[in-house]
Order: C-alpha cells, then sequence, then structure tokens
C-alpha cells in the first residue's frame, strides 16, 4: 500500500499548524510549578473564572443526553436580546472560529480569494486554507491602523470576503469606520470580528439592517468566561442568516454551552462588573508598561496590551517569563516578531507580571 499521505490534499499537508496555548496545568507539570501558581496572560481570557451561578446552572440541566436544538430557536431569542437585532438575524456556532469557518464555505470556490489587513488574528488565514481560498494580506500602518488611501488602490477582482477585526487582536485598535463603509459598498461579503466589544464598547452591528453584505462575529469566550465551552455567535441580515443555518452543523452548541450562555445573560450586570475592573487594570497596566523605556506600549480597547520590545528579544523575554510562571503571547511572525502582548489579568496578577518584568528588562 502506499503511503497514506498521498491520499491527503496538498493543502493539508503544507498546512502550518494553527499555534496552539498550552493549558496551564500541563505547563505546570513541564516547569515543574504549582498550577495554582501560574499567571496566564496569554489568550485574552477572563481572569476571573466561570461564574457561581453557570456553575450551578450546569449541574441543574436535565438533557445531558438529548442533542441540542438543530433550529437555536431559544438560542437564538436569548442573543438576539441580548444583542438588540432580530432571532433570524443571528446564527450561534462552537465558537466564533466556527462561525469563520462556515461562512467560508458559504461563499468560497477553490482558489477564490479573501483579503485582510495584518497582523490581526492567525487563524483567518488558517481557516481559509482549510476552505481552498487564498487569505491576500495588505500590512497595516506602524500604528496598526489601516491606510484609506491603500485601501482604495486595492484589487478586488475575484475577492469574495474581506475579514476585519475591531478591536483588532494583537494590537487591541479600532476598525476605521471609513474602511468597513467602503467594504461594504462593493460586492463583497464583509466579516467584522467583534470579539472583544465588551471591552471596547464600540460596535458596527447596527449597520447589518442596510447592508445584506455584512456579518458581524461576537464571542462568550472572553468577558462571559465560557472559551472552554466554545459558543459565539454572528449577526447578519436574514438571507445571510438563512444560507448560514443550511450549511452549519446541526448540533454545534452543546447542551452545557447553551445553559451557560443563558444564565450569563440573565446576570448582565455580574460580567459588566468584571468588565469595568478589567478596563481600569488595563488603563493602569499601560501606564505601568509605559514606564519601561525598553518598552513602546500600543493603546488597546480590548482586555490586552500589545507592546513593542527594544534592546531586549521579545521571543526571550517571554520564554524567560514562562520559567517564572507567568504566560504572556509571543507571536513568531516578521511584523511581530519584537512585540508581546499581554492580556489583562486582575491587578494581582498584573503587579505580579510587571515585578518579574522589571527583574528581567531592568
Amino acid at each position: 500500500m502506499k503511503p497514506i499521505e498521498q491520499l491527503f490534499c496538498k493543502s493539508a499537508l503544507n498546512m502550518t499548524p494553527y499555534s496552539p496555548i498550552e493549558p496551564p496545568d500541563q505547563i505546570a507539570k513541564r516547569l515543574g510549578l504549582n498550577e495554582d501558581s501560574i499567571i496566564k496572560l496569554d489568550a485574552n481570557e477572563n481572569p476571573f473564572g466561570t461564574s457561581p451561578a453557570v456553575i450551578k446552572a450546569l449541574s441543574a440541566v436535565r438533557y445531558y443526553h438529548i442533542y441540542p436544538d438543530p433550529a437555536q430557536v431559544q438560542l437564538r431569542e436569548s442573543i438576539a436580546k441580548y444583542a438588540g437585532v432580530n432571532a433570524d438575524m443571528i446564527i450561534a456556532g462552537t465558537g466564533a472560529d466556527e462561525i469563520i469557518d462556515i461562512v467560508c464555505r458559504l461563499v468560497l470556490e477553490q482558489g477564490e480569494k479573501v483579503l485582510g489587513f495584518t497582523p490581526t488574528f492567525s487563524y483567518y488565514s488558517h481557516v481559509v486554507a482549510l476552505n481552498k481560498g487564498q487569505f491576500l494580506t495588505i500590512p497595516r500602518e506602524s500604528d496598526y491602523s489601516i491606510d484609506m488611501n491603500k485601501v482604495r488602490k486595492i484589487d478586488l477582482q475575484g475577492c469574495k470576503l474581506v475579514i476585519l477585526c475591531s478591536p483588532n487582536n494583537p494590537s487591541g485598535n479600532l476598525l476605521e469606520e471609513e474602511v468597513l463603509d467602503y467594504f461594504l459598498g462593493r460586492d463583497i461579503i464583509v466579516m467584522v470580528d467583534e470579539a472583544y466589544y465588551e471591552f471596547s464598547k464600540i460596535s458596527f452591528k447596527d449597520k447589518v439592517r442596510q447592508h445584506q453584505n455584512l456579518i458581524v462575529l461576537r464571542t462568550f469566550s472572553k468577558c462571559f468566561g465560557l472559551a472552554g465551552l466554545r459558543v459565539g455567535y454572528g449577526i447578519a441580515s436574514s438571507n445571510l442568516i438563512d444560507a448560514l443555518m443550511k450549511i452549519k452543523p446541526p448540533f454545534s452548541v452543546n447542551v452545557a454551552a447553551e445553559a451557560a450562555l443563558k444564565t450569563c445573560l440573565d446576570n448582565l450586570p455580574y460580567y459588566q462588573e468584571q468588565v469595568d475592573t478589567i478596563i481600569q487594570v488595563r488603563e493602569w497596566s499601560q501606564d505601568r508598561l509605559r514606564e519601561f523605556k525598553q518598552l513602546t506600549v500600543h493603546p488597546s480597547q480590548s482586555n490586552f496590551i500589545l507592546c513593542e520590545v527594544r534592546n531586549y528579544r521579545a521571543s526571550t523575554l517571554a520564554v524567560e517569563l514562562e520559567k517564572k510562571g507567568v504566560l504572556i503571547r509571543y507571536f513568531a511572525t516578521k511584523q511581530l516578531e519584537s512585540c508581546i502582548r499581554i492580556s489583562v489579568g486582575t491587578r494581582e496578577q498584573m503587579e505580579a507580571f510587571l515585578k518579574q518584568l522589571k527583574s528581567l528588562i531592568q
């Protein structure tokens, strides 16, 4: 028999794996540290953990042995109420990642183009490749903005989809409305990833009613602390949602995730208080980081902070911090090789991180 790899498609064989985030228990074991001592600032998660109300709700679910509703009727109604739209304008999935994949399945034929502005969330290029598309990238400016003059010069021939992120991951800046409006006026699907909307409080979802080619993505992984349960959603015109519902996996949001999500939405003041605290800690942390002459701190509207490191290798800094049990994100790409991204943790976590950072670079 021939080697099994000869049966694989070429795009899968040549694909670079998506860069994973290692769980804290595995890191603690690898480093010989106590798991409780790990300060996890590498994946933009809620540092306060899963709420007691969610834990209680999960223990009370009656129908774990029954498949979830493939039409997502109650689930879509709950999310629609929170988002301020009609239920027929909502689709839910296994994280926003799945919605990105479904949109690509809907619009892409072999070799068709998707446009993105880098640096941005690296999963976009991965999922476009999985769907046999070409991910075309335009570099952002030095402050990670998108230059409207350059946008007007882009040849959109053969381009079916543009993916925009607001606040952008990993830079934390907001999408320019002029850029969004330009693409909405073209024959192209426009996807705006608002995974960190709750921290910026700025959304473009109201444009969905006027533009059938717009889909806005959000998630319950960040401020709601459900990253481990994987649930996200898209907001779009009903005709676009109808098309996506036809091709989505039937049971993509599991019963536990649905129960947890509804509980979160019944306890919004609890999460708003946490968001307000994270924003306060973000502003305090940015001020402290600006005191380091080796760092250039990029202003953030999200729950993470991107810093450019001078006179010290960013990759080495990430490794040395990890040895001390402090996890931050380093991106081994040309555009970000001198940068680190720090998720905003609790005040105590950020103080501990800053102490270790100071010991290394000062």
